[in-house]
């Protein structure tokens, strides 16, 4: 196993790195006492300077015609990508993910760049509008500095879902990566700054205080963060106060409803991906299956003979399925609803295999498991587990199975899984989320053509397509009469 890191990684400002007075490390979850590297911490003071920076590039990048925009993020897109083979390790050693997931994220990171790039000439030209008295104009307009505060999990494609709309439009963006994985990152975005002009990509680590910076800044005209629900409502209120546009990518729980028809054999390995990759530790993962009482068993021993050839060990070893959790909170958090599950009465069937044994010990890994025979309000079934444990809950009728997917103030993502298309498609309009999926629910389900984000307290907004691109514009409507 490749042992990778690197030494200090500083804040990025344009074209310039920010040393600090201290440095936090960032350790591998899967070798706990392995530093991945130690980062520069952002202070207020630091962010004030990016935001400052960012704003001074905004006034210049925002007269840049959109068709050179769109040429030179387009060749950001393509660092991004030349960047894949000597992040990637870094990535992996600090978020836990395998080879497979992490060469993903750069390689969505690149595409989500030059879709949303090949969108952006036709998105961005104005509306016009004319009758017998006036001509109107409905133009886009940038907005000026956004804040990008970004989560571990998938830091490439989710950061790039944001940064690409909005510097094709003509904002300029200040990037906070989370603390749990900022360092392939914070490089990526190094690297891509370099080709943009001075300022318009800006990368600050750090605390909440950083965070309490970007959202309260008069300069900073939107924030968008994807990460907790309750995380999400503290940057909305923080936000509030300069009265920011905001957009909310949050905590998802999300459904799948396993129609009476389905084929279990079929559908069994397209739905345990949906559940059990970077173990569980997706937004919009499947973190509950909802099953005909009469199929309950059947569904329940298919899941196991899948689950239990899973592999689960370091993510730089090929022999991987899925490695660590994040960190120790999470998985005591997450081994605490299993118990807490046992101790209700429910059957909890613990599966796979160990990849390196003797490591265990030394990083934050854990079994998948399968739950059946659990309350319906039990805190595994309608909380964010976020980990390899998901609860299988029988139901009598379609009108049940509904009701207890819709129970929640959750809204992410969902699925309905059928031999019948306009069967699954009825139950899918039924369902309260941003986005539903007919058998499928994993990675490869999202389309770039898909807007993406959830309903409830899942979010505010949409990511992708020309829906996300409007997140990051202002609409100026000018008419003007004509002389009679």
């Amino acid at each position: 196993m490749i042992n990778v890191s690197v030494g200090k990684i500083n804040n990025v400002l344009g074209h310039q790195e920010i040393k600090s007075t201290e440095y936090f490390e960032v350790f591998d979850p899967g070798n706990k006492t392995d530093v991945v590297a130690s980062v520069a911490r952002g202070t207020k003071e630091t962010a004030n300077q990016a935001v400052e920076t960012a704003h001074q590039a905004y006034l210049k990048w925002k007269s840049v015609s959109v068709k050179e925009r769109i040429q030179l993020v387009k060749q950001a897109a393509v660092v991004l990508e030349e960047s894949t083979e000597s992040l990637r390790p870094l990535l992996i050693r600090e978020n836990g993910g395998t080879v497979k997931e992490s060469t993903a994220d750069f390689i969505r990171g690149a595409s989500m760049i030059h879709n949303m790039a090949d969108r952006a000439e036709a998105f961005l030209e104005p509306s016009r509008f004319e009758n017998t008295v006036s001509r109107m104009s409905i133009e886009k307009n940038p907005i000026g500095v956004v804040g990008l505060i970004v989560p571990w999990n998938s830091p490439i494609i989710l950061t790039m879902s944001k940064l690409a709309p909005a510097l094709l439009a003509g904002n300029t963006v200040v990037v906070k990566p989370s603390r749990e994985a900022p360092v392939a990152l914070t490089l990526a975005l190094k690297a891509m700054a370099k080709v943009l002009p001075h300022g318009v990509i800006n990368v600050v680590n750090g605390r909440s205080d950083v965070t309490i910076t970007l959202t309260e800044h008069p300069l900073v005209g939107k924030i968008s963060f994807t990460g907790g629900t309750q995380t999400g409502s503290a940057i909305m209120a923080s936000s509030a106060s300069t009265v920011k546009r905001v957009s909310l990518e949050l905590g998802g729980n999300d459904p799948a409803i396993i129609l009476d028809d389905a084929d279990i054999n079929k559908i069994m390995p397209r739905l345990c991906k949906g559940i059990f990759t970077r173990a569980g530790q997706i937004c919009f993962a499947v973190k509950r299956v909802y099953v005909p009482n009469h199929m309950l068993n059947a569904v329940y021993e298919a899941m196991s003979d899948i689950v239990n050839d899973y592999q689960v060990g370091h993510g730089l070893d090929g022999r991987t399925t899925f490695g660590p959790l994040i960190n120790q909170k999470q998985y005591d958090y997450v081994q605490g609803l299993a118990e807490k599950a046992r101790q209700s009465g429910a059957t909890v069937r613990q599966l796979g295999k160990k990849v390196d044994p003797e490591q265990w010990q030394n990083g934050y890994y854990m079994l998948p498991s399968i739950v059946r025979d659990i309350d319906p309000r039990h805190e595994l079934v309608v909380s964010e587990q976020f980990g390899p444990v998901i609860p299988l809950i029988s139901y009598s009728s379609i009108d049940e199975a509904i009701e207890m997917a819709n129970g929640t103030e959750f809204g992410l993502c969902s699925s309905v899984w059928s031999e019948s298309q306009e069967r699954a498609l009825a139950v899918a309009r039924r369902i309260e989320a941003g986005g539903t999926f007919i058998n499928s629910h994993n990675v490869d389900s999202l389309s770039l053509d898909m807007p993406f984000g959830g309903v409830k307290q899942s979010g505010l907004g949409r990511e992708r397509t020309e829906i996300g691109f409007s997140e990051y514009i202002e609409y100026q409507a000018i008419r003007m009469l004509k002389e009679s």
